[in-house]
């Protein structure tokens, strides 16, 4: 989208038009940074940071009306173990849709979604897609030199970004800073390994060592042909649901995909913040798919459009 085009007018999620989409949802996917958790990644708070029980509550109730929220997140199989527990939940896809972990404790079962590496041998002797016996995916691309070679390319504007809470990860390897990445892409596409490095939206984090970057997004770099678009198609399938069952929730660009798959998507008001957005919603506008935003940001929002929901549901 040029600087000169309009931007599409996206409908309310308390409209009647929404209220129709969301009518017939047992099934909601969604996002956690920047869309179900207050900013810091807080349950308890509002948007602005003030004591809140609003989204418990709003959990709650969806819970009592028979709807599944089902988790969709940039974050770690460690973080997603402790968050379905939290919460109440039973599925949560992680490191944008690579990873998915469903019940908790020692019931728990986990499964990757690796995409092209399917088709490559991952080691000398392997059928393709078997992964070497004591290594994780996360482990293989740090062998392979891409981390290494994306710092070097892009000094200044990629960093670390060291996930404060819980441990490695179980497939990608996550960064902040603010890059072209068809750039970045287009390096790794000489990589060993068939890998992609994809934005996951804004974050503000309180220290970094970026030069001369005013905004600061966060990037994984995941297994090429992957994506939460993907993983959530394949949980659609495991369980069977129709699209018009299923909506999605986010704030980033590669929360935008998930509603390729569900009935309809909701874009979070913090999310309309990022110009990377709005070429894809323009696309998803022209093809009439069914695109909502909300009023309030993160927390506020999710709460908004969970009481949207409930509405429509009567």
């Amino acid at each position: 989208m040029t600087n000169n085009q309009p931007k599409p007018q996206l409908t309310p999620i308390g409209s009647a038009q929404a209220a129709a989409a969301l009518a017939p949802v047992t099934h909601i996917y969604s996002d956690l940074d920047g869309t179900l958790f207050a900013p810091g990644g807080r349950l308890l708070a509002d948007h602005a940071g003030r004591p809140s029980f609003a989204l418990a509550k709003a959990l709650v109730a969806l819970q009592e009306a028979g709807i599944e929220v089902i988790i969709s997140t940039g974050r770690n199989g460690s973080q997603g173990h402790e968050i379905l527990r939290l919460l109440g939940l039973t599925t949560f896809i992680g490191e944008l849709g690579t990873l998915a972990i469903e019940g908790t404790g020692a019931l728990a079962k986990k499964r990757y979604f690796l995409g092209d590496w399917a088709n490559v041998a991952l080691a000398p002797g392997l059928p393709p897609g078997v992964l070497p016996a004591g290594l994780t995916p996360y482990q293989l691309i740090i062998q392979s030199g891409a981390v290494e070679q994306l710092l070097a390319a892009f000094p200044g504007q990629l960093e670390d970004h060291g996930f404060v809470v819980g441990s490695e990860s179980d497939v990608t390897v996550v960064f902040r800073g603010n890059l072209d990445t068809h750039a970045a892409n287009a390096l790794l596409a000489a990589a060993p390994l068939p890998l992609q490095l994809v934005d996951n939206g804004i974050i503000h984090p309180l220290s970094h060592t970026l030069v001369n970057c005013d905004e600061v997004h966060i990037y994984h770099l995941v297994p090429l042909g992957t994506s939460k678009a993907a993983g959530v198609a394949a949980d659609m399938a495991a369980r069977g649901l129709s699209a018009a069952q299923t909506v999605a929730i986010g704030d980033s660009l590669s929360d935008i995909g998930m509603g390729d798959h569900t009935g309809s998507f909701v874009m979070m008001a913090n999310g309309l913040d990022s110009a990377a957005v709005w070429p894809h919603l323009a696309k998803r506008h022209q093809a009439g798919q069914l695109t909502f935003s909300t009023r309030e940001k993160t927390a506020d929002g999710w709460v908004e459009f969970a009481h949207a929901l409930l509405a429509a549901k009567g």
